[in-house]
């Protein structure tokens, strides 16, 4: 009787160490989340200028109208000629912005930088 417990216990250890030495899967690691960036607003044209008292109208047709308070860059033929700050959207795609310096006209793109 002796015996037959000790080969009962010796299995049992046995089988308990079976299964314990499976490998031991590794935690995946937590997926990686896509850095965001915020799209920067579309290219504009300057549709009209006021030099006395300072502010151009920007149309932004079918582009993405940059926010309020923003500083943007105007250039004509791809050379940078003047700077100004975005104050206020009037309709959908028309956007006033005051003059910070140079000299603006009709028709010069507008960029954010």
């Amino acid at each position: 009787m002796i015996r037959l417990s000790l080969i009962l216990a010796l299995g049992a250890v046995f089988l308990v160490g079976c299964k314990s030495t499976k490998g031991a899967t590794k935690p995946e690691p937590p997926p990686k989340k896509a850095a965001i960036t915020p799209a920067k607003s579309g290219v504009g044209k300057v549709a009209s200028v006021d030099t006395e008292l300072g502010f151009v109208v920007l149309d932004y047709t079918l582009q993405k109208v940059p926010r309020p308070e923003l500083r943007l860059t105007v250039y004509r033929a791809n050379q940078k000629v003047g700077q100004v700050t975005s104050t206020r959207q009037t309709e959908d795609s028309y956007l006033i912005a005051d003059i910070n310096n140079g000299l603006i006209q009709i028709g010069d793109e507008v960029r954010e930088d």
